[in-house]
């Protein structure tokens, strides 16, 4: 039974929208199993866990973009889906062609500023100069003022604050507490809370910045920041790290009503679209009910390339679990904290974990590439 459904699986036309975490756990499963396509309007793999340091480290962004050609030749499909026809059964690329497959994995991921994230479809030399430009405006900025205090925005603080200390650096977040999450414990805010403090990040919480669409995004002037509460900070550069809607523009209109109001794509137990059994989601535009972080976004792309290969043998389908939370945020290179269910560790751990390294050469190898020491 397993050659023949083998067989039949190399028939089988299997797309996958979207080059992010999700996507490429997929695509390494399936490569040379069925006919593959991996769609991104990208020509690499953002390696959006190492973004923030990328704008203290001088050099580090070359790294944080892996290239897709390499790892997927034929199977990687460069562009931008505008569109699903699921009873033709085909995805259609802005450009005019239409893609048809047999099974398709919708892993689009989500949308959120720069630095934490890029958006559209530049070449990898576009995406490195931003990256340089905003190197350059840190490093020659003295009041730096982050806006947002979940996860992207305090670990952009604890960078800044690590590689340049003698900058001042504030947080101004609208919650009257740190990262959110209704899993993490008050020791892993606490601890978070302390060692910016230690680095000498100051902290203006429970305060709503009123004047965001009128703070320059690209550090090209100074500017004022005013809260809901009266207080105004001054800032050489404002940082936005708040927003993280999923990116639903590919299904927004031909899976309007498998949606929730924020964009998310239903999905059952097994992360098949809600009334489908050849479409699947994950990662950050699936409501799966968890926390949506990188690593979850890889095992649930195992799971679906697992379930996608099911499917042609005849066997029973793999459920996604809801794991407990796990989280490691950095502090700069040297800091952090660690949560794995109600266990909370410091900087030691999280150091050891993510802090130093920040998954740099596991992703290059997971794209079957050698990571790169220097691109000069």
């Amino acid at each position: 039974m397993g050659g023949s459904s083998s067989v039949e699986l190399q028939t089988k036309r299997v797309v996958i929208i979207g080059g992010g975490y999700g996507g490429v756990a997929v695509a390494n499963k399936l490569i040379g199993k069925c006919q593959l396509t991996l769609i991104d309007p990208k020509e690499a793999l953002h390696h959006c866990i190492a973004a923030l340091r990328a704008c203290t480290e001088d050099g580090l962004s070359e790294k944080t973009f892996i290239p897709y050609e390499p790892t997927f030749g034929e199977s990687f499909k460069r562009g931008t889906v505008v569109s699903i026809d699921v009873k033709s059964k085909k995805v259609l690329l802005s450009g005019g062609e239409s893609i048809f497959y047999d099974y398709l994995i919708i892993a689009t991921g989500s949308q959120g500023p720069f630095p934490g994230n890029v958006e559209g479809g530049e070449d990898t030399d576009v995406y490195v100069s931003q990256y340089t430009a905003m190197f350059q405006k840190v490093k020659s900025a003295n009041e730096i003022v982050v806006i947002g205090g979940g996860a992207v925005g305090l670990e952009m603080a604890g960078e800044i604050a690590t590689d340049f200390p003698d900058k001042s650096v504030t947080v101004v977040h609208s919650r009257d507490y740190l990262v959110e999450g209704d899993e993490l414990r008050p020791k892993f805010r606490e601890g978070v809370r302390k060692q910016l403090a230690a680095k000498g990040v100051k902290l203006v919480l429970g305060e709503k910045v009123t004047n965001l669409d009128d703070i320059p995004r690209d550090g090209s002037s100074k500017c004022t920041l005013k809260t809901n509460k009266g207080t105004e900070i001054q800032a050489d550069l404002a940082i936005v790290c708040i927003g993280q809607p999923c990116n639903s523009s590919a299904y927004a209109t031909s899976l309007e009503t498998n949606m929730t109001e924020r964009g998310y794509l239903r999905v059952n137990d097994h992360l098949q679209v809600e009334g489908f059994t050849d479409v699947f989601a994950l990662g950050d535009c699936s409501e799966s009910g968890s926390l949506k972080m990188a690593y979850l976004a890889g095992q649930q792309g195992e799971l679906v390339a697992a379930n996608i290969l099911s499917i042609a043998e005849g066997k029973r389908l793999k459920k996604w679990k809801k794991p407990g939370p796990m989280i490691v945020l950095p502090i700069g290179r040297d800091g952090g904290m660690f949560q794995a269910g109600p266990v909370v560790l410091g900087s030691f751990f999280a150091r050891k974990i993510k802090s130093e390294h920040l998954f740099l050469p596991k992703f290059w190898g997971e794209m079957k590439q050698k990571f790169p020491k220097s691109f000069h």
